[in-house]
């Protein structure tokens, strides 16, 4: 039964590392943001595209992980049964 907290708490922290790595992609989304036109506006483009890119990537992921949890995959009986490695709804 320990393993059970255990489990919630590092899913937890995961989430936390989630939301920090997200919330420095969206301030260097802020800070990218071109502001003047040419070559020097490319660079910063790529850049701002790169990170906005990355944090939308985060933010699904952390999305996921509570749709999971809302949805009982992460429950205790289902980690007996090892569920996840069972095919799902859509086969």
């Amino acid at each position: 039964m320990t393993e059970i907290p255990d489990r919630l708490k590092e899913r937890k922290q995961w989430c936390d590392l989630l939301n920090a790595a997200w919330m420095f992609h969206q301030q260097m989304v802020k800070e990218t943001k071109p502001i003047i036109k040419g070559e020097a506006a490319l660079k910063m483009a790529d850049d701002h595209m790169f990170h906005q890119a990355i944090s939308v990537a985060i933010k699904d992921a952390i999305n996921m992980i509570q749709q999971m949890e809302a949805f009982g995959y992460f429950d205790e009986e289902d980690m007996e049964r090892n569920v996840l490695s069972e095919p799902g709804p859509m086969g």
